[in-house]
């Protein structure tokens, strides 16, 4: 494939899933306010420790087996529709022997926790890894606009809800579950019918199929526990030490970055195919190198115009008891762009099949991340939280850069990244402390000088639409 094709196709992806997905993180985004207004703190935190173990569940459950699903259907010696076959048996059963569990659960009362939540649960985890797989499958199949109406009306669905039985029939934390099953539900039934799905999807696929994406993604549940423990595991650490209602803050407090993560989800969808079709060990062309700047790039430069806008954002976005959280924003915004890149880098070892390597260098951060959570919880709180998160993130994207390198022979200017990483672990740390604006300030502008080529490139494309190249 040429140059241009492959710019023009990651281009054409990245649009689609941006319809798809900058909706819905958006609508979210402005629900904000209505659930710090009508949840309490403690509710709020007890919804996000339920939705945290869906998290740690679907990975432990499925084997990670949605990653082999998209692998292997982009993969010439096999059947799509095999493919997917077989990754449906897997989920049907595992979501079955789950299902089995928490009947138990609930019935001997072995674990102090209302039916709601156990409800909430088994459907957030089944109709989680559905969605999942459904979406790997057609994104294999170049169906993405399936997919990008299924988000919007997953999307719309999700807000309606909310803003019904929260607001109008007051249903507090019942209907807010309802809200976010229903919605992914009805993402489901769409990619099913619409993508034909039905149609296609052949469960007699060969047990010999089955072992093998299990082989391949089996590494994967590990770099996913990994990621949960980076992303979660202080969730549980800082409920044991602060209580339920600190742990609801900070969940919060995860809304801002959600608006960078927005724009890394968007394109980590996209690049996740291109990577694998368009991979090249020398890298002839330039395109992935060129491709890791400009992304890197633009996420430096987002997070650090999102830091200045914290406070005014928080004001807006958070009520009440919520408003502590904007301390924690900044660091958890820096921490978010380490995620992303690395994140990027992720798709590089998938590509030639090395999981091993990602899981690995995941668990690094993760090691890291926990040993700092249980140091500095105890003494500083959910600020302690966000800074092993940040740690944790930036190290598995040094370590998986190094690692990286060995694989593909990117041209990147590694002293720029550098500089940014640290003006940005500045601008974060002074920024949660609420002083020092005119430190924040060169701070941006030292980020933004290093990409200011970036800059004059996106312009260019913006208005004189040129190609970033």
């Amino acid at each position: 494939m040429s140059k241009q094709s492959k710019y023009k196709n990651l281009s054409m992806n990245t649009l689609l899933f941006t319809i798809s997905s900058f909706g819905a993180k958006i609508i979210s985004f402005l629900l904000v306010p209505i659930y710090t207004s009508v949840l309490s703190t403690k509710d709020y935190g007890n919804v996000d420790l339920v939705s945290t173990t869906v998290q740690l569940l679907i990975p432990i459950a499925t084997l990670n087996i949605q990653d082999a699903v998209l692998r292997f259907s982009l993969d010439d010696k096999y059947e799509a529709e095999e493919v997917i076959g077989a990754g449906m048996k897997l989920i049907l059963g595992s979501s079955s022997v789950l299902g089995v569990i928490l009947l138990i659960v609930s019935h001997y009362r072995l674990i102090n926790i209302d039916k709601d939540y156990l409800l909430f649960l088994f459907f957030s985890f089944f109709f989680g890894v559905i969605n999942n797989c459904f979406s790997m499958y057609l994104k294999a199949k170049n169906k993405v606009k399936i997919l990008t109406v299924s988000g919007l009306v997953n999307t719309f669905i999700t807000c309606f809800l909310n803003i019904l039985l929260l607001v109008v029939i007051r249903l507090g934390v019942t209907g807010y579950l309802i809200s976010n099953v229903v919605g992914t539900g009805i993402a489901i039934t769409i990619m099913f019918f619409w993508g034909n799905i039905y149609k296609e999807v052949k469960m007699s696929g060969s047990t010999k199929l089955l072992k093998a994406m299990i082989l391949y993604s089996l590494p994967l549940v590990m770099n996913a526990l990994a990621w949960w423990l980076n992303n979660a595991s202080d969730r549980y650490i800082l409920t044991f030490f602060c209580g339920t209602a600190i742990n609801g803050i900070y969940a919060v407090s995860y809304k801002i970055p959600t608006i960078l993560s927005t724009i890394q989800t968007i394109f980590y969808n996209a690049w996740s195919i291109s990577a694998i079709t368009e991979f090249d060990k020398d890298d002839r062309d330039g395109f992935i190198g060129n491709i890791y700047t400009i992304y890197s790039g633009i996420s430096f430069i987002a997070c650090s115009v999102i830091i200045m806008c914290n406070i005014f954002l928080a004001r807006i976005l958070y009520a009440k008891d919520f408003f502590d959280a904007w301390k924690f924003v900044p660091v958890l915004l820096t921490g978010t762009v380490f995620n992303g890149i690395a994140l990027f880098e992720g798709c590089i070892f998938t590509a030639v099949k090395k999981t091993r390597e990602v899981s690995n260098t995941t668990l690094v951060g993760a090691a890291i991340n926990t040993v700092l959570n249980l140091l500095l919880i105890p003494f500083i709180g959910a600020l302690g939280a966000a800074i092993a998160t940040m740690v944790g993130y930036a190290i598995i994207w040094i370590v998986r850069t190094k690692r990286m390198l060995k694989i593909v022979a990117i041209k990147v200017n590694w002293s720029k990244q550098l500089t940014m990483m640290i003006a940005l672990i500045v601008q974060s740390i002074v920024a949660s402390s609420g002083k020092n604006f005119y430190i924040q300030v060169i701070c941006m502008v030292v980020i933004i000088y290093k990409q200011k080529d970036i800059v004059k490139k996106i312009f260019n494309r913006l208005v004189k639409k040129e190609s970033i190249k």
